[in-house]
């Protein structure tokens, strides 16, 4: 299959993804910790799974550096969360187009990746659709997104995870980038939870918000590692810059889950389908389909 296709997949899967956690963390968990222990604990469960049919390969240091970089998006989730508190999932998600920029500053510094003109071209346009997106007509003091301040840092440390993972695959097949990454994250969370207040929280959410979000949890996590499967293929196909700005199709793929969400369960997730936001949305995507268009 083309890495094309792989780098597809990835958001179409990961934007699903979005929809389940916001809808977990607005409504049912309220808050980063309980959340962010009870996805990587679902994400540990299914990364143990590979091992009954799959060989996992250990190869020191590079297990211990994989590890370390697993343990990153623990940190970019917490800074995601309070994104999603304050702003809807489609706004927050159309900011994830600040990864592929640090991706391509990125990867030309670290793995020599030195792209076209017309590739940089596509890139500044995904940007271009991502500020558009975020910006609000108000009488308010902030005319952008309060999402905006998150998404920068978050935007930071995922393209650095990115770049790390494609570095590991030189070393690692698939398979096992996925699981000591996952494992990574699992340390993380099990040091967390010798932490009074965060063991706390997560204790006290997970005896009262239900076995339905127990199973939207596990639901939600099998989603995003299929994405995320489909994200480590498509970068062990082509550069880390190109792959990252296909991944930059998420926010079309939330924008159409929460369309319909809005539409036909108004009580889930609310967002806002004014016209005008409406407009906005379909033209910063069209932007972005632009830029794609430039970089495939």
């Amino acid at each position: 299959m083309e890495w094309y296709i792989y780098a597809i997949v990835a958001p179409a899967f990961w934007a699903l993804n979005n929809v389940f956690v916001k809808f977990l963390l607005v409504k049912r968990f309220q808050s980063y910790f309980p959340t962010i222990i009870s996805i990587i604990i679902m994400d540990a469960l299914f990364a143990v799974a590979a091992l009954s049919f799959t060989p996992i390969d250990i190869k020191l240091p590079c297990t211990l550096y994989a590890l370390a970089v697993g343990s990153m998006p623990l940190l970019a989730f917490w800074f995601y969360s309070k994104a999603l508190l304050v702003e809807e999932v489609s706004r927050v998600v159309t900011l994830f187009q600040l990864i592929p920029v640090f991706v391509a500053l990125l990867s030309a510094v670290f793995l020599n990746e030195i792209l076209f003109p017309r590739e940089y071209s596509g890139i500044i346009l995904i940007v271009i659709a991502s500020t558009l997106i975020s910006y609000k007509r108000t009488k308010k003091e902030e005319p952008f997104s309060r999402a905006f301040k998150f998404m920068i840092p978050f935007g930071l440390i995922i393209a650095t995870y990115t770049i790390l993972e494609k570095y590991l695959l030189v070393y690692f097949d698939v398979w096992s980038l996925f699981f000591w990454s996952v494992m990574g994250a699992f340390l993380g969370v099990t040091f967390l939870l010798c932490v009074t207040k965060p063991r706390k929280e997560f204790i006290s959410k997970i005896t009262t918000v239900g076995k339905t979000s127990i199973f939207l949890t596990f639901l939600g996590e099998g989603i995003y590692v299929i994405g995320t499967l489909s994200s480590l293929l498509a970068l062990s196909l082509a550069d880390a810059s190109i792959a990252s700005a296909l991944f930059g199709l998420q926010p079309f793929f939330v924008f159409f889950y929460m369309l319909f969400v809005s539409t036909f369960l108004p009580g889930v997730l609310r967002e806002e389908l004014t016209k005008k936001a409406i407009v906005v949305k379909i033209c910063a995507i069209a932007l972005m389909f632009i830029g794609t268009s430039l970089i495939v």
